[in-house]
C-alpha cells in the first residue's frame, strides 16, 4: 500500500493528490489519507481519473464525517451540471457553498469534469476558515455566539431564467447554522456563511443584517484566501463545504461545459465553542 502524495498549492488553501487511481476500490487507510487531506487543506484535486458515474458514487461512498450516518451508495445522486453554447448564464456563477439551506448541509462535493471549453471555465476556491482566522478577537467573539438563516430562494429564483431549468417546480427551502463553527475532523474554527444562501441574521431583520454580512461575504472572498482550478479532462475536484465556498467562472461563451457531481452527506452543525467531538449531532 503506497501513500497518497499531497502537493499544496499555495498556503492556505488546496492541494494536488497523486500516486492514486479514485475509480478502483480503495483500502481504507488511502480513505483515510484523503480525508485527511481534505480537512487540512480544504479542497483537493486529482488529475488524470477515468470516472464514471457509478465510480463517482463509489468513491463518495466511502466518506463518512466522525457521527454521521454513511448513506447508501445506490442512493448517491450524479447531478451533472452544464452549460450549452447558446446559453449566457452558468450554474454556480456565484460565491457559496453547497446546500447550506439544507438544516443537514453536504460535508462534501466531487465534481468530475466531462467536456470543457477550449478555455475558460475554471473554479475558483475560497477558504472560510482562513477569513475566520484574520478576523478581530472581538468580532470572533460577537460571531461565535450568533446564528443565521441559509435559504435557497434567490437561487430558485436565478436557476428558472436557464432553459434547462425552465418549468421545473423547486421547494423553497431554509435553514438556521451557526455564523461560526468548529470543524468535526479538524476541530478548526470557521465562518460559515455565503452570499448565495445567507439572508440575515437569527432576531435581527434583513437590512440590520446586511452590512455585516457584505463584510462577512467580502472579508471570504478576498484573493488571498482563494485557489484557482484550471480543468483539465480527467479532473477530479473534491472540497470540504463547511470550510470552503466556491464559484464557477463564466467566461466561455460559446462553447459547452458539462460537469458530474455527487455530494457526500454531511452533519448538523452546532455552535463552535464546543469541541470537536461535541460538534457531531445526529440528524
Amino acid at each position: 500500500m503506497d501513500d497518497i502524495s499531497v502537493t499544496r498549492i499555495n498556503g492556505l488553501i488546496g492541494a494536488e493528490i497523486g500516486n492514486v487511481d479514485i475509480s478502483k476500490d480503495l483500502d481504507d487507510r488511502t480513505i483515510e489519507q484523503i480525508t485527511k487531506a481534505l480537512a487540512e487543506n480544504g479542497v483537493i484535486f486529482f488529475r488524470d481519473q477515468d470516472l464514471s458515474a457509478d465510480r463517482q458514487r463509489a468513491f463518495a461512498g466511502r466518506f463518512t464525517l466522525p457521527g454521521a450516518k454513511r448513506a447508501p451508495v445506490a442512493d448517491a445522486q450524479i447531478t451533472m451540471i452544464e452549460k450549452e453554447e447558446q446559453q449566457l448564464k452558468n450554474v454556480g456563477g456565484g460565491w457559496h457553498a453547497d446546500q447550506t439551506f439544507n438544516e443537514v448541509p453536504s460535508w462534501g462535493s466531487i465534481l468530475a469534469a466531462k467536456v470543457l471549453p477550449s478555455a475558460g471555465g475554471d473554479t475558483v476556491f475560497a477558504s472560510l476558515a482562513a477569513a475566520y482566522d484574520d478576523l478581530s478577537e472581538g468580532m470572533k467573539t460577537q460571531l461565535e455566539t450568533m446564528l443565521a438563516e441559509h435559504n435557497n430562494e434567490r437561487v430558485i429564483t436565478s436557476m428558472s431564467l436557464l432553459p434547462q431549468y425552465a418549468g421545473a417546480k423547486a421547494k423553497i427551502v431554509k435553514a438556521t447554522h451557526p455564523v461560526v463553527i468548529r470543524h468535526p475532523i479538524t476541530g478548526r474554527k470557521s465562518l460559515f456563511v455565503n452570499r448565495g444562501y445567507t439572508t440575515h441574521f437569527e432576531g435581527w431583520t434583513q437590512e440590520e443584517s446586511a452590512p455585516l454580512l457584505q463584510y462577512l461575504f467580502q472579508k471570504c472572498e478576498r484573493p488571498e484566501y482563494q485557489v484557482r482550478l484550471k480543468w483539465r479532462p480527467g479532473t477530479v475536484a473534491f472540497w470540504d463545504n463547511l470550510q470552503v465556498l466556491h464559484y464557477a467562472v463564466n467566461d466561455y461563451h460559446g462553447e459547452r461545459r458539462v460537469m458530474q457531481r455527487v455530494s457526500v452527506s454531511g452533519i448538523r452543525l452546532d455552535r463552535a465553542g464546543c469541541t470537536a467531538a461535541a460538534c457531531v449531532s445526529q440528524p
